[in-house]
């Protein structure tokens, strides 16, 4: 079902976006996937991989949204509210490396190498495409309660998976240390709002108190503290929403659309040579899967 959206997105693509703006797109695209010609073998499928790339990998010059997230926008009320759903949750598909962990008649366990995460998915043909320890280029996505492919994979020899799992580690490694900054942001958020607050509820009381007080010197003296402590909560506040906007770039645009670039451009790179792989079986495997400084 969800494979059947993707597939309509596709013919979208095909009916609605400007041939030459698709061109333009494979050409980047074709920058670091290598050019694919009808007749290799993979033909279908990396077309395919292209047009996943170009739909969620792609954000509108000026915005954080992605082309798919913009199409979505554009057709609320022409589109069914089944294929907005199904959409949206593509949207929140995950690009990873995957290595099979466990293979069962109508499902797989996967470890995403980036994030060290395993996701049991559902897939009616897992034994027909799948075999435990394969690493392959994919996309799940959350639907409907579970977790299922676009359908569309890019699998890697056996030969070079530990070329691939040295590439998938530094990623992991740059997401962990992301989020262990994430984390001491959020505990420093925590603690100010915790002080922020004790800092109101004691403004309130002393509020009451001046409301309580006669004119003279012990209400002056209740004034001038609560002036004090109303300028400490001003700066607790701006520090406060510094903090909050740390966090928010934190997450949006390093770990959401940094995380994603360096994915892609990785994912990208291994596909390229996957394909000079698939062309020419003369040359070594780690001939191919190499960085081109080793």
């Amino acid at each position: 079902m969800l494979k059947e959206n993707l597939e309509q997105l596709f013919e979208f693509i095909a009916q609605h976006i400007p041939a030459e703006q698709i061109m333009q797109a494979k050409n980047e695209y074709q920058q670091t996937t290598g050019e694919i010609y009808e007749d290799d073998n993979s033909y279908n499928t990396r077309m395919a991989l292209f047009l996943e790339w170009y739909l969620l990998d792609n954000y509108m010059p000026g915005t954080q949204r992605t082309i798919l997230e913009n199409i979505i926008e554009g057709n609320q009320s022409s589109w069914s509210q089944s294929h907005l759903e199904a959409c949206q949750d593509i949207t929140n598909n995950i690009q990873a490396l995957f290595e099979v962990k466990k293979v069962r008649d109508n499902s797989v366990t996967v470890l995403d190498l980036f994030k060290d995460e395993k996701y049991m998915v559902d897939e009616d043909d897992s034994k027909l495409v799948f075999r435990k320890n394969d690493i392959f280029q994919g996309r799940i996505v959350p639907h409907q309660g579970k977790w299922n492919f676009t359908g569309y994979f890019c699998f890697h020899p056996s030969k070079a998976q530990h070329y691939l799992k040295d590439e998938a580690k530094k990623i992991y490694l740059l997401q962990r240390t992301w989020q262990k900054e994430l984390a001491g942001l959020e505990k420093e958020l925590s603690k100010k709002e915790k002080v922020s607050s004790k800092n109101s509820k004691y403004i309130e009381k002393i509020k009451t108190k001046v409301e309580h007080t006669d004119f003279g010197p012990k209400r002056e003296k209740l004034i001038s503290e609560l002036l004090v402590l109303e300028e400490n909560g001003n700066v607790m506040a701006v520090s406060t929403q510094e903090t909050e906007k740390k966090i928010s770039r934190l997450k949006v645009d390093t770990i959401k659309l940094e995380g994603r670039k360096l994915s892609s451009e990785l994912i990208n790179k291994l596909a390229y040579m996957n394909l000079k792989w698939e062309r020419s079986r003369q040359i070594e495997i780690s001939d191919i899967y190499k960085n081109n400084n080793a």
